[in-house]
């Protein structure tokens, strides 16, 4: 390596310059590098630090996508019923429906016989003592239930059932009348009326066999005295089969 050093002298007219150079000599540097040896066994772990402070919380990141919507979840149980609403308006009429089958026969009134007895003469119709009224017309005669031809006294149930029968009689002087089926009065005591008369009831039998006979007999051994004119009627009603 070489340095140079310059001196400058002012001159009265011109200026010189000299400059001198030494010489120095380097030595060069010589770096003697060995071989480097195995690396030693690692020491052990050193104790864990003490935790360094809480760092600043960071921004926050932007909002991540929707996720996949899950798998519904089984049903609840059912709840307890509600209150009943309010009725609603009633809404228009439908049309008529077909008409259905006819329904079975009622139970009501089938069978009925309606007769009297008219005398035409003036004064008194006499009934003999101890004998039946003689019907001389039929009024209504309806069913299979009875069978009666006037003139005459019987009238016959063909059908068992209950019947309903009343009848009335227009008596002029005090007379017995009793009701009888197959010639046996119904009731223990015969049905009276005094001169004002008339003599009517009504009463319901029930027919287990048949042919069954009814009949109006004077209850005394001594003649009934009857108006004229139609004086006595009797009416009789199926009422069950």
């Amino acid at each position: 390596m070489f340095r140079h050093y310059c001196w400058q002298k002012k001159m009265h007219r011109r200026k010189f310059r000299r400059c001198s150079v030494k010489k120095f000599k380097v030595l060069p540097k010589v770096i003697v590098k060995g071989i480097q040896g195995p690396q030693g066994p690692q020491g052990p772990q050193g104790p864990q630090g003490l935790p360094g402070p809480q760092g600043v919380p960071g921004a926050q990141g932007q909002q991540g996508l929707q996720g996949f919507q899950g798998i519904p979840g089984p049903a609840g149980p059912v709840g307890a019923t509600g209150p009943a609403g309010a009725i609603g308006p009633a809404g228009p009429a439908g049309p008529a429906g077909a008409t259905g089958p006819a329904g079975p026969a009622g139970v009501g009134i089938s069978d009925f016989l309606s007769v009297f007895r008219a005398d035409p003469g003036t004064g008194t119709d006499t009934v003999p003592g101890n004998s039946p009224i003689t019907f001389t017309g039929v009024l209504a005669n309806v069913g299979g239930a009875f069978t009666f031809t006037p003139p005459s006294p019987t009238i016959t149930i063909n059908e068992t059932g209950s019947y309903f029968i009343s009848f009335s009689i227009h008596n002029q002087g005090n007379a017995d009348f009793n009701l009888t089926v197959n010639g046996t009065p119904i009731t223990p005591l015969p049905f009276s009326g005094n001169g004002g008369g008339p003599i009517a009831a009504e009463v319901i039998i029930t027919v287990t066999t048949v042919p069954t006979t009814i009949q109006l007999v004077n209850a005394n051994a001594t003649p009934a005295q009857l108006h004229n004119n139609i004086n006595t009627t009797m009416t009789i009603l199926k009422l069950t089969p």
